[in-house]
């Protein structure tokens, strides 16, 4: 017996719709993880200060 028209373009949806919500939170997950820091944030800074006084030799 075959199912009716309405039933499967129902399932056709629900199945369309779930695959794009997937879709979305995998995207959300992967910038999420990608902002997560692939850096390493210290209370140092990176760079000195120069000195302010020449040395002569």
């Amino acid at each position: 017996q075959l199912l009716e028209p309405s039933m499967t373009l129902i399932a056709g949806g629900a199945v369309g719709l779930m695959f794009a919500v997937l879709l979305i939170l995998l995207l959300i997950y992967r910038m999420k993880k990608k902002d997560e820091g692939s850096y390493v944030v210290g209370n140092k800074p990176i760079y000195k200060k120069a000195p302010t006084t020449e040395i002569y030799a």
